[in-house]
């Protein structure tokens, strides 16, 4: 009687672990696709400096950095990773602080010795936002100077505080790790 138990066990141990399920077909943006090994490295290792949340009846999760300053007094941008592990992306998604001169459409400037550029956002779609911060991203890493248009048509400097600055800049890098830009 053992015996035929234990045969029993192990054939249903075996037959439980063979899987002859496909994976399922990435059908979404190749711009936004994620892949496990970058979604565990992400969740295990860095997801340690954000806050994560989740929005009631939704498979997303929103990561925020821990150190986000809260205050009102400067103008700050700061990016929030989306991570569809559903669908198998991950968006940047960007929010302002409560600081009340931003303009509309958002309007960014970045200005070297040798360069001056300005860049806006008015439609907040995934495609848009992640431009929008792939711009700013690059800017800062130029080293270039950043200054935000607020309602009265002038520009005031942003990302001159060094924590600000640090969170864009380490936000960015680990969602770009998370959707694996160097794959591209």
């Amino acid at each position: 009687m053992k015996k035929i138990i234990f045969l029993l066990f192990s054939i249903s141990i075996c037959l439980a672990c063979e899987s002859n399920k496909q994976p399922k077909a990435f059908t979404g943006d190749r711009q936004f696709q994620t892949t496990d090994p970058s979604r565990l490295y992400f969740k295990n290792i860095r997801s340690i400096a954000y806050y994560r949340t989740r929005k009631p009846h939704s498979d997303i999760d929103i990561y925020q950095v821990r150190k986000f300053s809260r205050t009102d007094k400067r103008p700050i941008i700061y990016p929030q990773i989306l991570d569809n592990w559903l669908d198998n992306e991950a968006y940047i998604f960007l929010e302002k602080n409560a600081f009340p001169k931003f303009a509309s459409p958002l309007t960014i400037k970045a200005e070297s010795d040798s360069l001056s550029t300005t860049f806006e956002i008015d439609i907040f779609n995934k495609k848009n936002q992640y431009e929008f911060a792939s711009s700013i991203f690059n800017a800062l890493s130029n080293g270039q100077e950043l200054s935000v248009k607020t309602k009265e048509a002038s520009f005031v400097p942003i990302f001159q505080n060094y924590q600000d600055k640090s969170n864009f800049m380490m936000t960015m890098r680990d969602y770009y790790g998370l959707i694996e830009l160097d794959r591209k």
